[in-house]
């Protein structure tokens, strides 16, 4: 319900010019069949390699590790690689600290509009992000949430 009254009130007031170029053109035609993809084979990835190896025992062993590993992907300025851990958490394979830590790194494409202004603050953010992230993530996780 809030989606579609979102839809109707984005379509209903901005002119054809934004529809036309920047949701069609731009979101529609050229990120939409690459998100979907992303998701679709993280989501795979995930089920196949769960299915066939025993990578749940060693991401609990490793657990600094995918964490690690987690707050690194949440520098791709897509939220694609995110799913895997979204999804990881879902089925009860990593705590929420892993969870947050990603998260707080991870901002879709919301640092791209940063990026064509200055590559150097978009670096600057994307480092305390990440340190942030890591720091949050670690603290909640040794205290075993």
């Amino acid at each position: 319900m809030i989606l579609t009254t979102a839809t109707v009130i984005i379509v209903g007031s901005v002119p054809d010019h934004f529809l036309q170029d920047h949701i069609w053109k731009h979101i529609i035609k050229k990120h939409m069949l690459r998100v979907f993809l992303w998701s679709f084979f993280a989501l795979l990835i995930i089920q196949v390699g769960f299915n066939f190896w025993n990578f749940e025992a060693f991401i609990k062993s490793h657990m600094v590790w995918v964490m690690l590993i987690a707050v690194l992907m949440g520098i791709i300025p897509e939220s694609g690689p995110h799913m895997i851990f979204v999804m990881m958490f879902a089925d009860g394979i990593i705590p929420f600290s892993v969870l947050l830590a990603s998260s707080i790194v991870q901002d879709g494409h919301g640092m791209l509009p940063l990026l064509s202004y200055t590559l150097r603050d978009t670096i600057l953010v994307k480092i305390f992000n990440l340190v942030f992230g890591l720091i949050i993530g670690l603290i909640l996780y040794y205290i075993g949430i």
